[in-house]
């Protein structure tokens, strides 16, 4: 089965693309992507979640796909996503939902569970753990352990990394999407994103070990940011600073059933990084999927499908809704 068609809904500031599987009186599950990202990254568990008996959701962020995609960096702090989730839900007729989210969709997740949280039934994440709140302004802490390449701190110059990628849409996904190599150590390097994309560039884009996707697949990317560029998800990294004031009053804690699924290999999101949340969540439960790393929905499709359906069915079954 193919990728469901896009369905616009209204939900005031902005229309958000949202893409449906399963029964429409079936417990709800609202997937919500990453970076560089759209729902399509969900292509693979659409289908499964929908076939076990769920309600299986997508939508394009805001700044992303088919979703409207403003401009000022403002529109995509996190008070504005979570609140683009009660509207979709609101047009939908979902009183309360499962979330299930990646990179930083995920960040959105964990953030949406305590802002909307008699909304949100129980919380799935792939990859991105819920941390507490860091004792200084994320960005400085970036700047100083890895210094002013990290990406983070690199995308806060306005309009400056958008035009970068924007040079060649495919090679950045012809880039990023891929397996971990072999023996692959964290660095300070690895996240200096901008530089590699730029001299990946210089040496004409050529294709690299370990693509997660067909080509076809990346071709869907490449289109979709043609279509939206690249602001959109360069400005959630440009409001960290403002979505950490925001969000100073948060508590930590997590009231919903949640699962953290990390992968063994993910450089960037190691599975330790997730260790802390078993004192912030009291219905938690984890696990590793090994030889897999960032993209897990296109490396270990069946495996995550598997996580998240037998986590469902135990927790969010048809009974609990």
């Amino acid at each position: 089965m193919g990728f469901p068609k896009a369905k616009i809904i209204d939900v005031g500031a902005v229309k958000i693309a949202t893409y449906e599987r399963g029964a429409a009186d079936a417990p709800p599950v609202l997937f919500l992507h990453g970076w560089p990202e759209i729902a399509y990254s969900w292509k693979h568990q659409m289908a499964a979640v929908a076939d076990a008996g769920y309600r299986a959701i997508a939508i394009d962020l805001r700044g992303f796909g088919h979703s409207d995609a403003p401009r000022d960096v403002s529109a995509y702090r996190i008070d504005k996503l979570v609140g683009d989730i009660e509207g979709v839900l609101g047009a939908l007729g979902i009183r309360e939902v499962v979330l299930c989210g990646h990179d930083w969709g995920g960040i959105i997740v964990w953030h949406a569970a305590r802002m909307l949280e008699s909304r949100v039934r129980g919380v799935i994440s792939v990859c991105t753990p819920h941390m507490r709140r860091p004792p200084a302004d994320p960005i400085e802490i970036f700047k100083y352990r890895h210094g002013d390449d990290h990406y983070f701190v690199a995308f806060q110059k306005p309009d400056m990394a958008e035009a970068v990628f924007a040079q060649d849409p495919l090679a950045v996904f012809k880039m990023l999407f891929r397996r971990t190599p072999p023996d692959s150590k964290p660095t300070s390097d690895m996240f200096y994103l901008l530089k590699h994309y730029q001299a990946y560039l210089a040496v004409g884009a050529p294709k690299l070990p370990g693509q997660v996707m067909s080509d076809e697949n990346l071709q869907v990317y490449a289109g979709a940011y043609t279509h939206s560029g690249f602001h959109g998800g360069v400005n959630l990294y440009r409001n960290t600073t403002a979505n950490y004031e925001l969000t100073a009053d948060l508590s930590d804690d997590i009231s919903q059933p949640s699962l953290m699924i990390s992968t063994a290999d993910d450089l960037f999101l190691p599975p330790e990084m997730a260790d802390p949340m078993s004192d912030m969540i009291p219905d938690l439960e984890r696990l590793t999927i090994e030889n897999c790393g960032h993209w897990a929905m296109w490396e270990k499709p069946d495996e995550i499908n598997t996580a998240i359906i037998n986590w469902l069915n135990r927790k969010m079954g048809l009974r609990y809704f």
